[in-house]
């Protein structure tokens, strides 16, 4: 009889960055994958879309994979799936409302229209493969958000999503802290925490405090009040449903995924908006402004938002005016500064008053701080520990927050991308590494845009594009026309300009010294063309312009 094979953990995105959470737990002919999210591009992934992981290893794998378990309905934590779905014949469980939202963004791909979404309650056990599974409810900026107990064999895994310890969450569904400590007494073999907040001490704060961060803001509110923070931040959005109540205001939403989200939380039971407070946009049009909130999209200050459009006042049915009230009630995601403070400044233009969490507390974030990130580590009491989500800073950061909690540092182990971690009986070692990447969607193109596609296109935005068109007899092989020079967004220093008469001179100087042979082959003569206007015009702007050769055989 053969020995029993190590459980293997392997994250296949989501630690040393944030997003693209992907966990992936294997033993034999069982593997599950914990979350599949993306990430929004970086300012120099030049016309991407979105960011997935690469899962050619689960691909691989082929009937031993089992499926997708979801902690919560995030993008970074489910967004990949519609893009890559389409791969794989298996099951993806979640919490009804991470399930509801999955399978609206589903709906937009034809081909997963039978895609199996299968639900699981906090506290039920549920079996894939050798594995047994259990979710335990937890308080995070997104309803039904839940950490996961995994047991195979003698092991038993907390992996704890997103999270954070409230005290007093608006819908009173707290952390379930004695379960936690109920497993902690049990015996946890490995616990795997989130680490985005562990730079920020102490403890996160209620989401219930927001409630009382905004009232007096709508108390002195004379016209209307505009609100916009995070479409899935269901808790937020029943804080202003509230408050609306309370100061008898009309609620009208604008934004498509802040209307989706708000109906459907309704229709599960998270959102109650009473009698006939929710009016339509035409309706709104119609009431004095001090009998009127909106709540909207466009938090981080996305170019085609209701806020943003409503900035620059190209909704005609809702206007900003003086004496309205715009609320920021989010936190600025790294990397969208310049946007927000552009709709800001704009809302400022039109005279309306503006708040942000810079000004005054607007916003409480949903993962714990290092206090609650240690009050978990004490009631889990694990033998080995792993943290995730996070840059590499956060992961070495609660690793030590791991070791002053008496967690022997030589079971502490900082993870990245691949690496893969054996558990077995008593011990953990690092066994090797698996292959892992970057996938990038373009718009209905996923895969196959490479490094080199984004660094043209950063040179292109940076030092400008010339096509050289130029046509070859296909009998000869003598030049017949050309090369014409089209430049785009080319700067010299030179006040008379590019010289591209000089780029074409450059061209048929190499033309001429190449053989008939050469000029015959196409793909020859295109890459000669493309170094000798290349180097040319390196010399003559300075710059590196991408440079795309046009042969036309004639």
């Amino acid at each position: 009889m053969s020995e029993r094979q190590p459980l293997r953990i392997i994250p296949l995105g989501g630690l040393g960055e944030f997003g693209l959470n992907c966990m992936v737990f294997e033993r034999g002919d069982d593997v599950i994958a914990v979350d599949c999210g993306l990430m929004f591009p970086h300012d120099h992934m030049m016309g991407i879309d979105l960011v997935i992981p690469d899962l050619s290893y689960l691909r691989d794998l082929g009937p031993r994979f089992k499926g997708f378990v979801l902690t919560h309905g995030h993008e970074d934590h489910i967004g990949a799936l519609p893009h890559v779905l389409k791969d794989f014949d298996v099951p993806v469980y979640a919490t009804e409302f991470t399930a509801r939202l999955l399978e609206r963004k589903l709906e937009e791909h034809p081909a997963l229209s039978k895609q199996r979404v299968e639900e699981y309650r906090p506290g039920e056990v549920f079996t894939i493969g050798g594995f047994e599974i259990e979710g335990i409810a937890v308080t995070h900026s997104i309803i039904d958000a839940c950490s996961l107990a995994i047991r195979n064999g003698d092991e038993l895994l907390i992996h704890t999503g997103d999270f954070k310890l409230d005290p007093h969450p608006v819908d009173g569904r707290c952390t379930n802290v004695e379960r936690f400590k109920q497993l902690g007494a049990e015996g946890v073999t490995v616990l795997l925490s989130d680490s985005t907040n562990i730079e920020s001490n102490g403890e996160s704060g209620s989401e219930s405090a927001v409630r009382t961060y905004l009232e007096p803001l709508f108390e002195r509110a004379a016209g209307r009040v505009f609100v916009t923070t995070f479409a899935s931040h269901i808790h937020r959005v029943a804080a202003v449903v509230s408050l609306c109540e309370q100061f008898g205001r009309k609620l009208a939403i604008w934004g498509r995924s802040m209307e989706a989200n708000a109906a459907l939380a309704t229709r599960c039971g998270h959102l109650r908006i009473p009698g006939e407070m929710l009016i339509s946009a035409d309706q709104a049009a119609q009431l004095a402004p001090e009998e009127l909130c909106y709540l909207v999209t466009g938090s981080q200050g996305e170019a085609r938002s209701a806020l943003s459009r409503i900035a620059l006042q190209q909704i005609a049915s809702i206007r900003a005016e003086p004496g309205d009230m715009v609320i920021f009630s989010s936190k600025i995601i790294p990397g969208n500064e310049r946007a927000i403070g552009a709709v800001i400044d704009q809302l400022f233009r039109c005279g309306v008053e503006v708040y942000y969490p810079r000004l005054m507390p607007l916003h409480v974030s949903g993962h714990a701080y290092s206090g609650e990130l240690r009050a978990m580590l004490d009631m889990v009491k694990p033998r080995f520990f792993v943290p995730v989500h996070g840059e590499y800073r956060n992961l070495v950061h609660h690793g030590r927050l791991a070791e002053e909690s008496g967690v022997v540092p030589e079971r502490c182990f900082r993870l990245v991308n691949g690496d893969v971690l054996e558990v077995e009986a008593e011990a953990c070692r690092r066994a090797g590494t698996v292959e892992v990447g970057r996938v990038y969607v373009d718009g209905t193109v996923v895969g196959g845009i490479g490094d080199e596609i984004i660094r043209d296109r950063r040179h292109i935005s940076e030092d400008g594009m010339v096509i050289v068109v130029l046509g070859v007899s296909r009998q000869t092989g003598e030049i017949v026309s050309g090369p014409d020079l089209i430049a785009r967004g080319l700067v010299s220093s030179e006040s008379e300009g590019v010289d591209l008469e000089g780029a074409r001179k450059a061209v048929l100087a190499r033309v001429a010294q190449m053989t008939r042979a050469a000029v015959a082959d196409k793909e020859e003569l295109q890459e000669e063309v493309r170094l000798a206007a290349r180097r040319f015009l390196r010399r003559a702007t300075g710059g590196r312009p991408v440079v795309v050769p046009y042969v036309l055989e004639l």
